[in-house]
């Protein structure tokens, strides 16, 4: 894949790209919260034939230079407007891809400027009920929510040095996030999302305090933001998904005249680091 860089007041978003000289519209990936746009490598080569694909890092990921400040993180719309802002520079519509945090940014995105997406890709994207997001905004309230929600007390724990990027993968390999996710892909995560900050030092470019500023917002925002569209969307699933559960995905039949849901078997939330093949097929089959 090819790196490069995109412009965005002052610094830029990293960005991979698969077939950029194409002369059509783009496609671009946005990632999950703690990820970055080369750990879907392999999955971006399975539909990279005669498709223009762009996956970057979000903001407070990756090698994205964009100011990441934990304490200024009000909202997920910070990540749809950053794409918005990317999108905005396009002559024609682009497809949007998703996973988890991406999938609701891709959403979010298609919702505010519909004139600037065509179709829209969700896998397994963070859609809580709003009665998680009130929920979770008491918590907060109460000052407890570092003590009480598991994602954000898991990032901010989280091991974030390693002596070489051999020894990380290692580490990476042991954990139960990980544990169907392809060897390829962990080290592609591993090439995307750790920097070197000394001569025997490796530490992850997503500040662990960002991860977990992400992880309390949740992403209530997309129930206020709901309406009426018509953009063709496809929701790639694993069975039984937590964080977009049949309760949401019937709300949001309700709003997508044109909806396509796949459930992929024997996968986690991590299906499009596990099932390259599945995830890619039901892709190309909806491109």
């Amino acid at each position: 894949m090819l790196q490069y860089q995109i412009p965005y007041k002052g610094n830029y978003f990293n960005a991979y790209s698969l077939n950029l000289e194409l002369d059509q519209s783009s496609i671009y990936f946005s990632h999950a919260n703690g990820f970055n746009g080369l750990a879907y490598q392999s999955l971006l080569n399975k539909i990279s034939d005669n498709q223009k694909i762009i996956a970057y890092d979000m903001r407070g990921h990756g090698k994205s230079t964009i100011p990441a400040e934990p304490g200024k993180l009000k909202s997920w719309h910070r990540y749809s407007d950053d794409l918005i802002g990317i999108l905005q520079k396009n002559k024609t519509p682009s497809i949007l891809i998703g996973h988890s945090l991406g999938g609701t940014t891709s959403l979010l995105t298609a919702l505010k400027r519909p004139d600037l997406v065509s179709k829209i890709i969700l896998i397994d994207p963070v859609l809580l009920p709003l009665s998680y997001w009130l929920g979770t905004k008491a918590i907060q309230s109460l000052g407890l929510i570092e003590k009480i929600h598991p994602m954000v007390r898991s990032a901010l724990k989280r091991k974030k040095t390693w002596t070489s990027k051999d020894e990380a993968y290692k580490y990476f390999l042991s954990k139960k996030l990980f544990r169907k996710v392809i060897p390829e892909a962990i080290s592609n995560y591993i090439d995307g999302g750790i920097k070197k900050i000394d001569k025997n030092l490796y530490g992850l470019s997503c500040d662990p305090k960002w991860e977990a500023a992400t992880f309390r917002l949740t992403a209530g925002e997309i129930w206020f933001n709901l309406k009426k569209s018509d953009i063709p969307t496809k929701l790639i699933l694993t069975p039984n998904s937590f964080v977009c559960n049949k309760k949401s995905q019937k709300k949001l039949a309700q709003y997508l005249s044109i909806m396509d849901i796949v459930t992929l078997k024997d996968t986690t939330h991590m299906l499009p680091l596990e099932d390259i093949d599945g995830v890619s097929n039901e892709i190309l089959s909806f491109l």
